[in-house]
């Protein structure tokens, strides 16, 4: 049998050298680029307590990059911490409840994947005394690590959640984000320094507000103001409008003069208010006016659903400070507070 001779090291040549060398480095960086990759991703879930819903979202996230790579999941409850805090300090009965909520969740977020859990805690416990003992029991009954956050910092999360959600995050943008007792307002000036609206008037106080300052009814006694009544719009705009009077000139200013794209974000505009006006993307002034023709005469079993209480005084909040800072059309981001905390690593 006739067997082939070996040539020996004269068979490698330098360009067979540098082809097999060259082939060896692409096979090794791309099992580290693999390998990298796996190390950089992590399955996270996010929690948003607010002052009357608890969102969970659930992530593959790439921390390296600091971006979302897939959103698996994603769920929200009512819970009406803001509706049950007396004396600032928030009930017994709720913080039960809201652990048990969290731990659903947190559940739920497991069978997703979900390996680290981080939230935040916003309005309505930046007002109660005994928050610091309640996210203390959150972590030892959950596990959850859960951070009060200020009303700028909130503010900040809903920047980053929306502009890692649009096209082009360096046109000129002003998010815009209503909760249960705060809104914010919040854009980059020439500095590159945010400025931010702390608002006050948000779903919750302004129904509240309806109920006491127009109805003349005691809110203990009265949880909801519907039917509101058309006698009674004229008066509830003149509120929302008072309050957008105090957002600064300088986002005034933006939103005039520099054709700004105004981005709606959160439950408020995206869950209330795009349902009562059908509008998938965005809505116009005209929208708002009109949804509210057929519904200021309509008591909660009539509007239906959980939030029957805030919906139809959402539209009239969002049209009056739509009126007084003329603002045409606000565009829609289906996003909340969870997608700020899934890539900011501050909160991992």
């Amino acid at each position: 049998m006739h067997k082939k001779k070996f040539k020996g090291w004269s068979y490698f040549t330098p360009a067979r050298f540098y082809r097999i060398a060259f082939i060896l480095c692409v096979v090794l960086l791309s099992g580290c680029a693999s390998v990298g990759e796996r190390i950089c991703i992590e399955h996270r879930a996010a929690f948003d307590i607010g002052s009357a819903t608890m969102k969970m979202k659930t992530a593959k996230v790439d921390k390296c990059r600091e971006t979302s790579i897939e959103i698996i999941g994603q769920k929200e409850v009512k819970v009406s911490f803001a509706e049950n805090t007396r004396n600032n300090l928030l009930s017994r009965d709720i913080q039960n409840i809201g652990i048990e909520q969290l731990k659903i969740l947190r559940k739920e977020a497991m069978t997703q994947g979900a390996q680290t859990f981080a939230g935040v805690a916003t309005a309505a416990f930046r007002q109660a005394n005994n928050t610091p003992q309640f996210l203390a029991e959150i972590k030892a009954e959950t596990g959850i690590s859960v951070r009060m956050i200020s009303q700028d910092e909130e503010a900040v999360l809903g920047y980053k959640a929306a502009t890692a959600n649009t096209k082009n995050p360096s046109e000129n943008i002003v998010v815009w984000d209503i909760g249960g007792h705060s809104m914010q307002m919040i854009m980059k000036g020439r500095d590159q320094n945010y400025r931010v609206y702390r608002g006050r008037l948000a779903s919750l106080s302004f129904k509240n507000q309806i109920i006491e300052k127009i109805q003349r009814r005691a809110v203990d006694r009265q949880a909801s103001p519907n039917p509101i009544g058309r006698q009674n719009l004229t008066a509830a705009l003149e509120i929302t409008m008072n309050a957008a009077a105090d957002v600064p000139d300088e986002i005034k200013n933006y939103i005039r003069q520099a054709g700004a794209t105004i981005i709606g974000i959160g439950g408020v505009h995206n869950q209330s208010v795009r349902k009562q006006v059908g509008k998938n993307s965005a809505y116009r002034r005209e929208d708002l006016a009109n949804a509210l023709k057929d519904k200021l005469d309509l008591n909660d079993i009539q509007i239906g659903g959980h939030y029957a209480d805030t919906d139809v005084s959402n539209l009239i909040l969002v049209l009056g400070f739509m009126k007084k800072l003329d603002i045409e059309e606000v565009h829609l981001a289906d996003v909340n507070l969870t997608d700020g905390i899934l890539i900011d690593p501050a909160f991992w």
